[in-house]
């Protein structure tokens, strides 16, 4: 709901509010605690918007999108806090154009992808335009070498709990058509 849709409820509803302030011979009572209500509902609306602005998604991220920025916050041992990534990202067509707006997005820490994530910032702060594609890998890099483990360990593979794997590559320069005059 945009703002200016909202204020406009807002206003119809005191609109509303007034006329059975005026029109009506309910008790004084009653009419207040309709004020007071309302009054309520604009203070909990205010807050509750307030706390949405801005969290990012936990929704995966697009197959293919323009990384805009990132943030990495490792895991804490001390106070037993999990890590985090965030990703700043804005969603590519299959033609590789933008399509839509930026949007944030949150994935759960691991160091391979943070390492990864870190080196592409890197290259963004230089202003290197970076394209991301995201797959989904194994849990093991090679299967075979872990193949004589525990039945416990062979049913977190076989969750579909995979590693969240980023390939990043650089936008290529585009070049100027020649101006003749």
């Amino acid at each position: 709901m945009s703002i200016p849709l909202l204020a406009l409820s807002y206003a119809l509803l005191t609109a509303l509010l007034l006329n059975i302030w005026i029109a009506t011979k309910w008790s004084t009572a009653f009419k207040i605690s309709l004020v007071v209500i309302t009054a309520l509902l604009y203070i909990g609306t205010y807050i509750g918007l307030r706390e949405l602005q801005g969290w990012p998604s936990t929704d995966p991220l697009p197959d293919s999108f323009r990384l805009v920025w990132a943030r990495i916050d490792e895991p804490d041992k001390r106070s037993g806090k999990e890590g985090n990534i965030y990703l700043w990202v804005q969603k590519l067509d299959v033609a590789e154009r933008l399509t839509g707006e930026p949007r944030a997005y949150r994935l759960p820490y691991q160091l391979e992808l943070a390492e990864n994530i870190q080196s592409a910032m890197n290259k963004t702060e230089q202003g290197t335009l970076l394209n991301g594609k995201m797959t989904r890998g194994p849990l093991r890099e090679n299967e075979d070498e872990h193949a004589g483990e525990t039945q416990g360990d062979a049913d977190e593979t076989s969750t579909g709990r995979g590693r969240v794997l980023l390939e990043f590559s650089e936008v290529p320069r585009t070049q100027l058509p020649v101006k003749r005059f």
